[in-house]
């Protein structure tokens, strides 16, 4: 067996599609994660844009009311019968659907310290675009004549596509303020650009921004714990029941989930001694393994430092190295907590990682959660 180590096209799993189908009456979004689906089928259709952005009619006050997100972040002005509603997706700060729940619009306000220094709005607005595309047969984007939001030009684009047999129409206008990117992203099931984007154009170009400051998201987690099993049942570890398993991180891996809301991923990689390419594999200690491992992840992120480490831990009767790992990878930053145990005839690889952000809040649950480990010697 090759010797596989930790590595993960981050932002690809980080930006993960969620397609969101809430019911404005419960508490939390349903959402369905496409891991599968075919991006090359995508196809991209570019309209002539004028240079100014294009007036956009206002809501009357007599059809329209104002709503604002917690924290009073930003303030939209939505249609009548329309309400707010919570979910927890990644970066959503506002919510809001129409009475028969089949028109949703969500405001994303993503802080630009997740990202690198030279990141820019055309970048991102391009990766927002292959988010969209993820999860939906026959996607066409079309841009259109940008709007004005706020004082600020914003670029606009019609997305559409089919999800499970069902035409699916999003409107999407991207921005930036001095520290966020901010996106409105308004979709309708069965509905389609002639008939819907006047209508999310108008409330869309409703958004005022109330702060722009940076503030602590709630990453607060459950403390109800289940066992995520391997296949054998030779591995487990104890992860909050709101985790889910079944994304594919990594081939290699024999348990792995994450927790979108906090937008958090682990994985459990095993390596046997006898199959590591090494002349005398056996006698590989584990500071060399560790070592060996944790600047293969600096190297394929192709940009990081070791933040700490090598610390010594024991996990459950294991001598074990434990790193927190610092990478840049495609503009995004990430840290990793990634602990190193040592077993008669084998390493393992214990590894979390989240958002470079959202790091120092989850670090101390990760440490946690990484103490529940347990692996059945043979």
């Amino acid at each position: 067996m090759q010797f596989s180590f930790a590595y993960f096209r981050f932002y690809i799993v980080t930006l993960i599609a969620l397609f969101i189908l809430t019911s404005c009456n419960s508490k939390n979004a349903v959402t369905t994660v496409h891991t599968n689906s075919n991006v090359d089928n995508t196809t991209h259709n570019t309209a002539v844009v004028d240079k100014e952005s294009q007036p956009v009619p206002h809501v009357t006050e007599s059809s329209a009311h104002t709503v604002t997100s917690d924290k009073d972040l930003v303030a939209l002005t939505i249609p009548a019968g329309w309400r707010k509603f919570k979910q927890g997706q990644l970066d959503s700060v506002l919510s809001v659907c129409d009475k028969e729940k089949k028109n949703v619009g969500l405001v994303f306000r993503v802080p630009k310290s997740a990202f690198a220094n030279n990141m820019t709005l055309d970048e991102f607005v391009q990766q927002r675009e292959e988010i969209s595309a993820l999860g939906l047969e026959n996607f066409k984007a079309v841009d259109t004549n940008p709007i004005q939001i706020d004082s600020t030009t914003a670029r606009t684009a019609d997305y559409s596509g089919n999800f499970k047999g069902q035409q699916v129409y999003y409107f999407s206008a991207m921005f930036e303020s001095k520290q966020h990117y901010l996106q409105v992203l308004i979709y309708s099931r069965g509905g389609s650009a002639i008939e819907k984007h006047h209508e999310f154009a108008t409330i869309a170009s409703s958004l005022k921004i109330l702060s722009d400051s940076q503030v602590e998201p709630d990453l607060r987690s459950t403390t109800i714990l289940k066992t995520f099993k391997s296949e054998d049942a030779q591995q487990r570890i104890r992860l909050p029941y709101v985790w889910k398993s079944g994304l594919i991180l990594n081939p290699d891996a024999l348990i792995q989930a994450w927790y979108e809301k906090n937008d958090a991923y682990m994985a459990v990689i095993k390596d046997w001694k006898s199959e590591l390419p090494y002349e005398k594999s056996s006698m590989i200690t584990l500071k060399e393994y560790a070592e060996f491992s944790a600047q293969l992840v600096l190297k394929r992120s192709g940009k990081g430092i070791i933040l700490t480490g090598p610390i010594k831990v024991n996990i459950n009767g294991n001598q074990g190295l434990q790193y927190e790992v610092w990478t840049e990878s495609d503009k995004v930053k990430v840290v990793y907590l990634i602990t190193y145990l040592e077993h008669t005839d084998s390493f393992s690889q214990i590894i979390f990682w989240t958002r470079a952000d959202y790091y120092d809040d989850q670090k101390s649950e990760f440490q946690r959660y990484t103490k529940t480990y347990r692996e059945e010697e043979i």
